[in-house]
């Protein structure tokens, strides 16, 4: 998938760029009068990139994101607490009610929650701490009108 973002800073060898967040209705010819997810509000994401092609604070880039990429990040946001919540409670109800504990169900949940928070919280620390690799890269840059005709 391709994204056209802005770039808004230059940090050593990287870019922050900013850009719309692309939806899944986001060519949607009904986009403008639409009010589905919230499709009225603008989603402006950020992003840190190599900066590969030596853009300069101004340029539009296009990205190339790996579908596959998606995919990963979808089941490390969602599939992964999903999976750590249901088997936390699994085990945490089956161990109440082997030791007859009271209210088995209710511990289980919150042992559930509690596992879903500590997901989170380790793929927060692996993100800040730079550990995650995201394999978007810079396909071409396409300098403002004013900025290529005052160059020549």
């Amino acid at each position: 998938m391709e994204q056209k973002v802005t770039v808004v800073a230059i940090e050593g060898e990287h870019v922050l760029v900013q850009g719309r967040r692309a939806s899944a209705c986001g060519k949607c010819v009904g986009k403008s009068s639409c009010s589905t997810m919230g499709s009225w509000v603008e989603r402006v994401a950020e992003l840190r990139v190599r900066n590969s092609l030596q853009a300069d604070v101004g340029d539009e880039i296009v990205l190339d994101v790996p579908d596959g990429l998606l995919l990963s990040l979808a089941f490390q946001l969602y599939g992964l607490p999903m999976l750590a919540f249901v088997v936390t409670g699994v085990v945490v109800r089956s161990i109440a009610v082997a030791a007859g504990w009271p209210q088995a169900d209710a511990l289980a949940a919150v042992a559930g929650f509690v596992a879903v928070l500590a997901c989170y919280a380790l793929i927060h620390r692996r993100v800040s701490s730079g550990r995650t690799r995201l394999d978007v890269r810079m396909v071409r840059v396409e300098r403002p009108q004013a900025y290529s005709q005052s160059s020549n």
